[in-house]
């Protein structure tokens, strides 16, 4: 945990150095506001992606960061699509030749394991690793804050009493992921801004329960997977 959070309370260091400087003109590349968050959203992207293994997401992170830095790096001549399919195809690659971890070896990078019972469901991570156990059969509220971290959140074992609940969501330049039974709807109500919301789940003819989404989510990318 210490080593994780040296590791984001120096990037941030950085990156505030990097913005003053370069706008004060001190190097000749000039970096605006916008081009930054990016570039902290793509990083966090890609060290998420080689530190989890998945190809794509490590390509088509380091494939937008040359987009960001055509200009310095030379190479405006093939940007934006031809280092787009580029990514598309050495991830199409990646995954025909290697085989994805087992889950079991996958789960044992999350170090920080914790089962949470109760009807109001408060999770808060940051700057770490986290997987998190939902075990409660009377689901009412539930709060995710998370902030610089990688989570898992599985509701797979619970249960709701009532017809929906709230889920509240704070991320910012955050990786989540949340495993929901396959009978749960999802409504998708976040306030999002410069990030990605997926959804891999199945239609069902028979919904049980109804997870509204909520909150802000920045620079962060959310994956609603069900099981």
């Amino acid at each position: 945990m210490k080593k994780s959070r040296m590791f984001w309370g120096t990037l941030f260091i950085v990156c505030a150095f990097l913005l003053i400087v370069t706008q004060l003109g001190i190097w000749e590349i000039n970096i605006n506001i916008w081009t930054l968050l990016l570039t902290i959203f793509f990083g966090v992207t890609a060290i998420w992606s080689l530190f989890h293994k998945r190809p794509t997401g490590l390509l088509f992170s380091l494939a937008f960061l040359a987009i960001l830095y055509d200009k310095p790096l030379g190479i405006e001549a093939i940007t934006p699509w031809t280092v787009l399919l580029a990514a598309l195809l050495a991830s199409i690659g990646c995954h025909i030749l290697f085989q994805p971890k087992t889950k079991k070896k996958y789960h044992e990078t999350f170090r920080d394991k914790e089962t949470i019972k109760g009807e109001k469901i408060y999770i808060d991570g940051q700057f770490g690793t986290y997987m998190r156990y939902i075990d409660s059969q009377n689901i009412q509220s539930v709060y995710i804050k998370n902030m610089a971290g990688v989570m898992k959140v599985y509701f797979d074992h619970a249960d709701v009493q009532g017809q929906s609940f709230d889920v509240q969501i704070d991320a910012t330049c955050a990786m989540l992921e949340i495993y929901i039974p396959a009978t749960w709807k999802v409504i998708d109500q976040t306030d999002v801004m410069l990030s990605h919301l997926e959804m891999d789940v199945s239609p069902q003819s028979l919904i049980t329960h109804q997870m509204i989404l909520k909150g802000k989510v920045n620079l962060s990318e959310i994956k609603i997977i069900s099981v």
